[in-house]
């Protein structure tokens, strides 16, 4: 989970602290409205926050694992959809994809059935 954590916590720091360059190394325009960049940006920092509580409040693990999941799991289809519809790089199906594998990875911690 610590791993989990300093991911998510490194892949939205870098975007929300340059956001210049990393959208020159992406090859993208300057978005219309910051404020829907820097909500995208929120995300992987509000669950970076929450897999270091679940680390920290056992009784609370559970639960916010779930969400965690629930939250990769929401993020990979919607990432695919968008890097794909909207013409974006494809190297953004990077992370889509690491959405995905961190859903699963983290259903491992959380997995409710023995």
């Amino acid at each position: 989970m610590r791993i989990a954590a300093a991911y998510h916590l490194l892949l939205g720091l870098v975007f929300a602290v340059f956001p210049s360059d990393a959208l020159r190394s992406l090859a993208l325009d300057p978005p219309r409205y910051w404020g829907l960049w820097y909500g995208a940006c929120a995300m992987p920092l509000t669950v970076a926050v929450m897999l270091i509580l679940a680390l920290r409040r056992p009784t609370l693990r559970p639960g916010l694992l779930a969400a965690v999941v629930l939250w990769n799991l929401t993020v990979l289809p919607l990432g695919v959809f968008f890097v794909l519809w909207t013409d974006l790089p494809r190297v953004l199906l990077g992370p889509a994809a690491a959405a995905g594998l961190w859903a699963w990875l983290l259903w491992g911690l959380y997995s409710p059935d023995p």
